[in-house]
């Protein structure tokens, strides 16, 4: 009976672990050349967002050397480069997380010296989840049929270990 109850608690954490519902994506901007000026064209990095699909609560990694940092800007803060005051800064990578509810454009510059008018800019577009792909609902269905599953096996693994 010790083994059944081992059992069925070992398949209650595996269970539990699974009720998280679809993980958030951490992007690392530029991917291995990261935040820089060396050698990118303009328009680079909205290149390299052209073909991902960001959604809410996903994060955009930062990862630069050298002197930079990451404001989150309006539409005519990132035409025109304007310096704003508010910016992310700090060693050599900053994390930007998006809102679990965005959705629409986000902007992105770096307001060091010319950073941004030598191609230090970044606009992606973050789809909305529809109502079936939400967190809250896709981890509703998943905890009903986890703990449907749960239920079921626990019950047969105890009743074969009575008998």
């Amino acid at each position: 009976m010790g083994r059944g109850v081992l059992l069925a608690g070992f398949l209650v954490v595996a269970m539990l672990a699974c009720l998280g519902g679809a993980a958030a994506t951490e992007y690392v901007v530029g991917d291995s050349r990261g935040w820089t000026t060396s050698n990118i064209t303009a328009g680079y990095y909205n290149e390299w967002a052209a073909n991902k699909t960001f959604r809410g609560g996903d994060s955009l990694k930062f990862v630069w050397n050298g002197m930079h940092n990451i404001a989150n800007v309006s539409r005519e803060e990132y035409d025109n480069c304007t310096k704003v005051i508010s910016y992310l800064a700090g060693g050599e990578a900053i994390t930007f997380t998006l809102p679990a509810d965005a959705s629409g454009s986000y902007y992105f510059i770096s307001t060091f010296d010319a950073d941004c008018e030598n191609g230090l800019k970044l606009a992606i577009n973050v789809v909305s989840l529809s109502p079936t792909e939400s967190p809250n609902s896709s981890a509703s269905s998943i905890t009903a049929g986890a703990l449907s599953m749960l239920v079921l096996v626990s019950s047969s693994i105890i009743a074969m270990f009575m008998n």
